[in-house]
C-alpha cells in the first residue's frame, strides 16, 4: 500500500464521530471567519479584478464561467487575498480558504443536482479532511522551511486538499479517492514567483498570486471529479525519493502517523486578529499590551523586536512601497500601525501606505533582530520579544509565545462575530450579516443550510457586480 493509498483510506473512514463532535464548535468559528474573509475580499480592489475574470470584454473571452469549478477558483482566491484567513503554524499553511469554500461550493451545487452530497455530516467531514490533508502534508514537507525557499506551501497543497474535500463530500471509495489525490499531486506547483514578503515580482498589472491559488484549488476538485469517472494517477508520488524528484522537497513520513489521530486539525489552526503576516502577530500583541500599561509610544527612542531568524528575514524589512503584501509583512510598518493607527490593522485593502508623520517616526524606531533562542519554539508557535527603550534605557520588555487566536488562546464565536462585523461593515448591511452568522452557526445541523449560505454569498457577489468599480473608497480602512 502506498502512502497515498493510506491517506485515501483515512479520508474514506475518518473522522470519528467523537472527533467530529469535539471539533464542531471550532469548525463553526473558522467557517464564519473564512466567510467573512470572502465577503471583505469580494469588496476589495483585487477582489473586484478577480470577479471581472468572469466577464467578457470586446476583445477577450471570459476566463471563468458559471461552473462550480470556476466558482471554487474565484471564491478561494478572494478569501485568501485578504490575509485575514486562518493559518496552521506548524505547516505554515492556510487551510480555511481552500477547504471551507471548496466544500461549500460543491455542497451547494450537489444539493441541486444528481449528487446527494448535501448531508450536513458529510459536509463537515469533508472540511475536516481538507484541514487534515493540508496541515499534515504541510508538516511532512516542512512548510515553514520551504516557504523561505520560494515555495508557497498553501499553493503547493491546494490541489490535493480540494481533491480530499471533494472525494469525501462525494463519497468516493478508497480507490477513487487515492487516484484523485494522485492526479492532484501531479498537478501541484508551489512556486508563485517573487519573495515571501512581496508576493509575485512587482511589475505592471495585478499580482497573479491569488489567482494561482484559486486555479490550484480548481484543479484539485477537477481531479476528484475525474477520478470519480474512472481516471487514475500515479499513487507512488509520496513514496521513496518521489517527492524530492517531483519538487525537490524532502518528505518526513512520520507526520502522517498522526493523520486523523490527534483530534481535529481545525483546533490546531490559528485565527488572525488582523490583516498581517502571522509572523508579526505576537510582536504587535506585545507592543499593544505594553502601551496599554501606560507607556507612550511618542516617548520611545527605540523598539527592538526579536524574532526567530527565518521570521526576522521575512518581515524585518522597511519596504512598504513594493506591494500591498509588503505592507502586510513589514514588522516595522505594522508595529507603527499598532501604536499610531490601530484601526488600520484590519484594513485588507492596504492600497497605499499610511504616511502620517507619526507613522513614519514610529516605524523608523523599529529594529528587527534575529534571536536564536526563539527558534526552538517554532514552528508550533511564532513568538516575539519586544523591548522598549527611552534613550539608552530599556524601560519595558514582553515576550509573547501564544498570541490571541492561537490554539491555546482560541477565538470563540463571540470574538469571531466581532471580527466578522468589523470586516463586513459597509460591505453588507446588518440584516445580511446577521443572516450569514445564523447560517454559519447552524450550517452542520441542516442539510439545506449550505445551499442557503451559498445563495446569500451569490447574492452578495451579484450586488457587487451591479456596482461600478469606483464604489471602493480610498478610505475604506476607516470603515473596518
Amino acid at each position: 500500500m502506498t502512502r497515498i493509498d493510506t491517506i485515501a483510506q483515512c479520508i474514506a473512514c475518518a473522522p470519528s464521530p467523537a472527533a467530529m463532535e469535539d471539533g464542531g464548535p471550532a469548525l463553526s468559528v473558522h467557517l464564519l471567519d473564512t466567510v467573512g474573509a470572502w465577503i471583505a475580499g469580494r469588496a476589495s480592489g483585487e477582489g473586484v479584478q478577480l470577479a471581472q475574470l468572469k466577464e467578457r470584454d470586446a476583445r477577450l473571452p471570459a476566463v471563468f464561467d458559471g461552473s462550480v469549478l470556476d466558482a471554487i477558483a474565484l471564491a478561494t482566491a478572494t478569501a485568501r487575498l485578504t490575509e485575514v484567513d486562518d493559518i496552521h503554524m506548524a505547516s505554515c499553511t492556510t487551510p480555511g480558504a481552500v477547504a471551507i469554500l471548496s466544500a461549500l461550493a460543491l455542497a451547494a451545487d450537489a444539493a441541486s443536482g444528481p449528487l446527494n452530497a448535501s448531508d450536513s455530516g458529510r459536509l463537515a467531514a469533508s472540511i475536516h479532511a481538507g484541514y487534515e490533508v493540508m496541515t499534515c502534508l504541510g508538516e511532512a514537507l516542512s512548510g515553514p522551511e520551504i516557504l523561505h525557499n520560494g515555495i508557497w506551501p498553501t499553493l503547493l497543497l491546494a490541489p490535493v486538499t480540494t481533491a480530499a474535500v471533494a472525494s469525501k463530500l462525494l463519497g468516493l471509495d478508497v480507490e477513487r479517492t487515492a487516484n484523485a489525490l494522485a492526479i492532484a499531486l501531479t498537478a501541484s506547483n508551489g512556486r508563485p514567483g517573487g519573495s515571501a514578503s512581496a508576493g509575485v515580482a512587482a511589475g505592471p498589472g495585478t499580482s497573479a498570486r491569488w489567482l494561482l491559488l484559486g486555479m490550484a484549488a480548481r484543479t484539485g476538485c477537477a481531479a476528484a471529479l475525474s477520478a470519480a469517472r474512472g481516471f487514475s494517477g500515479d499513487r507512488t508520488l509520496l513514496d521513496g525519493s518521489a517527492p524530492a524528484a517531483l519538487h525537490g522537497i524532502a518528505f518526513a513520513p512520520q507526520f502522517m502517523e498522526g493523520f486523523f489521530r490527534q483530534g481535529s486539525a481545525v483546533q490546531r489552526t490559528s485565527i488572525k486578529p488582523y490583516c498581517i503576516a502571522k509572523h508579526n502577530v505576537a510582536a504587535v500583541q506585545a507592543l499593544k499590551q505594553m502601551l496599554q500599561e501606560g507607556i507612550a509610544h511618542a516617548s520611545l527612542s527605540r523598539i527592538r523586536v526579536k524574532l526567530p531568524p527565518a521570521h526576522a528575514r521575512m518581515v524585518g524589512h522597511h519596504d512598504i512601497e513594493t506591494s500591498r503584501l509588503s505592507r502586510i509583512t513589514s514588522c516595522a510598518y505594522n508595529i507603527a500601525l499598532a501604536g499610531v493607527s490601530p484601526q488600520h490593522l484590519l484594513d485588507i485593502q492596504r492600497q497605499e501606505p499610511v504616511r502620517s508623520a507619526g507613522m513614519s517616526l514610529l516605524a523608523r524606531k523599529v529594529e528587527v533582530v534575529a534571536d536564536e533562542q526563539l527558534q526552538s519554539l517554532t514552528p508550533q508557535a511564532y513568538p516575539a520579544t519586544v523591548e522598549l527603550f527611552i534613550g539608552e534605557e530599556k524601560v519595558a520588555c514582553k515576550t509573547v509565545v501564544d498570541a490571541w487566536g492561537d490554539p491555546t488562546l482560541p477565538f470563540d464565536m463571540v470574538a469571531a462575530q466581532s471580527k466578522f462585523r468589523r470586516l463586513t461593515e459597509g460591505v453588507i448591511d446588518d440584516q445580511v450579516a446577521a443572516q450569514v452568522e445564523t447560517l454559519c452557526s447552524g450550517l452542520f445541523d441542516s442539510a439545506t443550510a449550505p445551499q442557503a449560505l451559498w445563495g446569500v454569498l451569490t447574492g452578495i457577489d451579484k450586488a457587487h457586480r451591479q456596482r461600478p468599480v469606483s464604489h471602493i473608497p480610498s478610505d475604506a480602512p476607516t470603515r473596518l
